[in-house]
């Protein structure tokens, strides 16, 4: 069984007219799963408190998202990034949402193994840096996750694989001196944000798979095997995902040519090699194509149920 979380507030979050990043994508997702999968775990999230998103981001920049939030009309944070008098809660509900999965994983101080969630909250964030709002969002919905779930005494080792196809600066840059998180991520290369040359390597801990333009499906599973896949020999306790679908072919913000199971191919790959009898959550980040980000998650969806029935 997969457990999902998610909540119509979600539809709140108004970014304007013509905006990728938009409700459309929730509404999406949200069919996908009460069509594909809802005799599943369904859960509502709760919202973050600004000590929790604290663990991440500047407490000062923290509470200047919050006073900024408009009374009426759009604030922009930057030029991509925006908020409606309506967008608070979801900002919240993303981050408290992604720590509500592990939350969900512990039972009576113990780790509950070989569970799945995925979190369909908007919008996505990894890109929002210490105190910056980047791509779309304003926390980090996935770094602030993990740095709660290693908090817990069982927890010691995290792997954060971001697939999107723009890289998760953001992350990286929360993680790059922290030996307990490993962060791998493909993505195109040079491309927004800048970030994510294979010679950023931390210490030793991050794993950058550029990609060229245009790159096939074939040529995209070789260097997602090459710069990642038989580079990080390590074990660990807890695996997120960072679920970006713009990788598909079919999306209008990259030029990369991933094919629908191309997103069954990357999830389970790291599940059968890291994975086993460790949980995992995915979030969801980018995807601005309604096919693929439909198609794709579903893929994705199908390897996380494989990990979980040990098929």
């Amino acid at each position: 069984m997969l457990n999902f979380i998610c909540n119509d507030e979600y539809l709140k979050h108004d970014t304007g007219s013509g905006h990728p990043e938009n409700s459309n994508r929730y509404s999406i997702v949200k069919d996908l799963l009460y069509s594909k999968y809802s005799g599943h775990k369904f859960l509502n999230p709760r919202k973050a408190t600004i000590q929790e998103i604290s663990l991440v981001h500047d407490r000062a920049y923290v509470e200047d998202i919050i006073n900024k939030i408009p009374k009426v009309d759009y604030t922009y944070y930057d030029p991509d990034t925006v908020a409606s008098p309506t967008s608070l809660e979801s900002y919240l509900l993303a981050a408290g949402g992604s720590i509500l999965a592990f939350e969900d994983v512990c039972i009576n101080n113990a780790i509950n193994k070989n569970v799945a969630y995925f979190c369909a909250h908007r919008p996505p964030g990894h890109h929002a840096e210490f105190n910056k709002a980047m791509g779309f969002g304003v926390f980090n919905n996935v770094a602030i996750s993990a740095s709660f779930a290693l908090k817990n005494k069982n927890i010691n080792k995290i792997l954060i694989v971001d697939f999107d196809v723009h890289h998760g600066n953001g992350t990286q840059h929360t993680f790059e001196n922290n030996l307990s998180i490993f962060y791998a991520s493909s993505h195109q290369f040079p491309f927004y944000p800048g970030s994510g040359s294979i010679d950023e390597v931390g210490i030793g801990n991050i794993f950058n798979c550029p990609l060229p333009s245009e790159t096939s499906s074939e040529n995209f599973r070789n260097l997602f095997n090459v710069n990642i896949l038989s580079k990080i020999h390590e074990k660990f306790d807890l695996i997120y995902f960072s679920a970006g679908f713009d990788a598909h072919y079919k999306d209008p913000l990259a030029t990369i040519n991933l094919q629908n199971d191309d997103f069954y191919w990357i999830t389970d790959s790291i599940l059968n090699k890291f994975g086993g009898n460790i949980p995992v959550i995915s979030v969801l980040e980018g995807g601005y194509s309604p096919d693929g980000l439909r198609d794709g998650l579903d893929n994705h969806l199908k390897a996380l149920y494989k990990y979980t029935n040990n098929e």
